[in-house]
């Protein structure tokens, strides 16, 4: 079958990666296949572009992809970012600030165009959260305002350590200039983090930027998510898609169910779902 008419933009962790946090051996041989065969292969994820691709050694990926939750477009082909929206730092500081002064206990992430930094210190890092988002390293708040920041993750070392900061966030109405994305990871014990972003930036708004590429021109997108973060990618997809192990509101959304992250997904989708979409009609 030939997909050139077609794209493919898939969540990570929960989504393509599987409970080890590896892409199966079948959904590697499905995706090479897809490509081979004129399909365009990407991801829409909120990792940073270096840390994603050392989670993905060799996955062929031939389209201009989501990342950092949307605040930017990268090329894994060329190695270099498309487009880019910077958050308002003033606004991020002040939350910052509030969390300092509270000596909330929260790891704190700095995303910029130069890559991951640390804004708290290596002594009270979790060594889980630390060893999935390589490579990173450990600078002074003095340094980091210098850089253009896209995207700040805080996560709680403490059980509800991030209530003040959420309550914060609203009650100042810095909600109107900085983004909230709740997350989750199962690589540390407590697991819960909050993304800060872009004022109204997604991956719903990244596909948006996607479809003005000439690379997507005339292509049907098919996207796959597991998680709140993946909503409006799914409902700005024309075939919202979802594993089984996704939460009841993104399946919900979507419309087919693959097989869980555990089970070959992305291999459902090329080899079952695409080919009896693309059908003529009778």
């Amino acid at each position: 079958m030939k997909y050139e008419n077609t794209a493919i933009l898939t969540d990570l962790d929960g989504t393509l990666f599987n409970s080890q946090g590896l892409v199966s051996d079948e959904d590697r041989a499905a995706i090479d296949e897809y490509i081979q065969q004129g399909g365009l292969f990407g991801v829409a994820t909120g990792r940073e572009p270096h840390n994603a691709r050392l989670h993905l050694p060799e996955l062929p990926m031939n389209a201009p992809s989501i990342v950092l939750n949307g605040a930017a477009i990268y090329d894994f082909l060329t190695e270099r970012y498309l487009s880019s929206v910077l958050m308002d730092q003033t606004a991020a500081l002040q939350v910052l600030e509030h969390c300092r002064q509270l000596q909330l206990p929260l790891d704190v992430q700095i995303y910029t165009t130069e890559g991951i930094f640390y804004a708290t210190p290596l002594e009270t890092a979790d060594p889980g959260f630390l060893r999935i988002h390589q490579p990173t390293s450990f600078q002074t708040m003095d340094c980091l305002v210098t850089k253009k920041w896209m995207k700040v993750v805080l996560l709680e070392r403490e059980k509800d350590a991030l209530e003040s900061m959420v309550s914060y966030l609203r009650a100042t109405g810095l909600g109107q200039k900085i983004s909230l994305v709740e997350g989750t990871t199962d690589v540390v014990k407590i697991g819960k983090y909050q993304e800060l972003l872009p004022a109204n930036i997604n991956k719903g708004t990244g596909i948006a930027l996607l479809r003005n590429l000439p690379e997507y021109a005339g292509r049907k997108v098919f996207a796959v998510g597991d998680y709140w973060n993946d909503m409006e990618l799914l409902r700005e997809a024309d075939i919202p898609c979802a594993p089984e192990n996704a939460i009841a509101a993104v399946k919900a959304a979507s419309s087919f169910v693959l097989p869980s992250h555990n089970d070959n997904p992305i291999t459902w989708l090329i080899r079952k779902v695409i080919p009896a979409m693309e059908q003529p009609a009778f």
